[in-house]
């Protein structure tokens, strides 16, 4: 006979969170108890939140587990499926920025967990210079990409100190 243990409860990423640069690479690896017959799914932790409650925690009521019927709902978000390791290569933080989740299933249960992948800003559009007339509008323009999205602070040179303070209320883009 074979006695198949859940991996409920023991699900690990390695790494539980990182933070890196836009264009680069990174790999996270799982790793789960239980068994035999782990089956290892990548997904958006999102995206399999939205379906979790009505089409997968259903699914988990039979005995044994139907491996096949989940990873058949959830067909449309996986990411990768049947390998421990997830890499994300020339990392977008627009695209790939957020959380992923490791899902691992078996006849007796599933267990998950999660990692959050979070991107460095990096300024994609610099202002211009301007030269302009006193008292004349000018209309600057800073954008940056990250995960998070990121915040914006406008500072002023203080012709007095040389040293740049915040212009209070300017947190926008321009």
């Amino acid at each position: 006979a074979v006695i198949t243990v859940s991996p409920n409860n023991s699900v690990t990423i390695e790494p539980s969170m990182m933070t890196v640069d836009n264009g680069s690479n990174v790999t996270f690896t799982c790793s789960a108890l239980g068994g035999p017959n782990n089956t290892f799914i990548w997904v958006r932790s999102d995206e399999l939140d939205e379906i979790f409650e009505s089409y997968i925690q259903p699914l988990l009521n039979t005995t044994p587990v139907d491996v096949s019927d989940i990873i058949s709902e959830l067909s449309d978000i996986i990411l990768e499926n049947g390998t421990t390791t997830l890499v994300i290569e020339s990392i977008n933080a627009t695209l790939n920025g957020g959380s992923y989740e490791c899902v691992v299933i078996n006849e007796a249960g599933l267990g998950r967990n999660n990692t959050t992948l979070y991107v460095r800003p990096v300024i994609t559009e610099q202002p211009m210079d301007v030269e302009t007339k006193v008292d004349n509008i000018v209309i600057l323009t800073c954008i940056a990409d990250s995960f998070p999205a990121p915040e914006y602070q406008w500072e002023m040179m203080n012709r007095t100190s040389g040293e740049f303070e915040p212009i209070d209320g300017e947190t926008d883009t321009t």
